[in-house]
């Protein structure tokens, strides 16, 4: 396949996994917001990692051989990624639909994202940014607040920022980005499949005995026969499986272009509550959607360039 072709399509994949998570926050996790958070944490990555456990079994001899450095690494992933950023998101979003924070503000403040990653990426990962990368970062995290705050005299100078959702939703930023540019690294020294399977194992760990300390164990009893469908549900697509297919080909691009692209949950998040809600879009959302679009492709284009080089 021609080369210019190929990035399109990594970064295409990562676009789609971000629009499954939206599509599992609009749709699924809605369902389960009177329910611990740490509960549906759990339970989600125990069934991932039951079925990712044949990799462990397959790869003991690798496990055997992992260094200080490397597990060091895989159990920051572990904790900030796995545990604390999951959780802290799933507690900001379930505080929003009990309405003790507005959905808007979870959202832009999770969009933090890119200020995080595009600094680590820079200092961690030696990644070596365009001038016209930033121009149109910038332009699309401009873009992300309009589609989120489409009426401007109700933005951000109306909004509460200081509540406890809303810090959970800059722990989660911080949190998912921190951990994914050690994660670029760890897979550098462990194969995808391996540091895969050990992150959901451990994080599952890591989120029993959360569920055993904060008293909640029991609460797993009251899920019905539909919870247990819609967990899997989200295993298989959205959830789980969209982490997945997202870090996959995060191998293969760049972590500061990631997190731009990664901005087309929000995006979608508007298409879908058009669909399924019929709330129509404002012009300025509209504009704004088109805007950012836009920019995933320039930000494409200016990757293209710099791989072909």
């Amino acid at each position: 396949m021609n080369k210019k072709y190929i990035y399109l399509i990594w970064s295409l994949s990562v676009i789609f996994a971000a629009t499954l998570w939206s599509l599992d926050w609009m749709l699924i996790r809605p369902q389960f917001y009177h329910f611990p958070a740490i509960t549906i944490v759990f339970l989600e990555h125990f069934l991932w990692s039951l079925i990712l456990s044949p990799f462990l079994f397959l790869s003991f001899g690798k496990i055997k051989t992992i260094n200080r450095k490397v597990f060091i690494s895989l159990f920051w992933v572990c904790l900030f990624w796995g545990l604390i950023w999951t959780l802290s998101i799933t507690e900001a979003f379930f505080a929003a639909f009990r309405w003790e924070s507005s959905l808007s503000v979870i959202v832009i403040l999770q969009k933090l994202q890119p200020i995080f990653a595009i600094v680590l990426a820079a200092i961690l990962l030696k990644e070596k940014l365009t001038k016209i990368f930033y121009l149109w970062a910038m332009i699309a995290l401009v873009s992300v607040y309009f589609i989120v705050f489409p009426d401007i005299k109700l933005g951000i100078s109306w909004t509460d920022f200081f509540n406890i959702p809303a810090i959970y939703a800059i722990v989660a930023a911080f949190s998912f980005w921190s951990s994914t540019v050690l994660w670029k690294t760890l897979v550098d020294d462990l194969w995808f499949s391996l540091s895969t399977a050990l992150r959901f194992l451990f994080t599952s760990i890591l989120a029993f005995f959360t569920l055993l300390i904060s008293w909640n164990f029991f609460s797993i009893s009251s899920l019905e026969l539909l919870h247990w469908e819609l967990l899997w549900v989200i295993v298989v697509t959205s959830g789980a499986f969209a982490m997945v297919l997202y870090y996959y080909w995060l191998k293969k691009i760049k972590a500061s272009s990631a997190t731009i692209f990664e901005l087309a949950w929000p995006l979608s998040a508007i298409f879908f509550d058009y669909i399924f809600n019929w709330k129509l879009l404002t012009p300025i959302q509209f504009i704004a959607s088109w805007v950012l679009i836009l920019c995933f492709f320039m930000i494409i284009n200016e990757w293209k360039k710099i791989e072909s080089k």
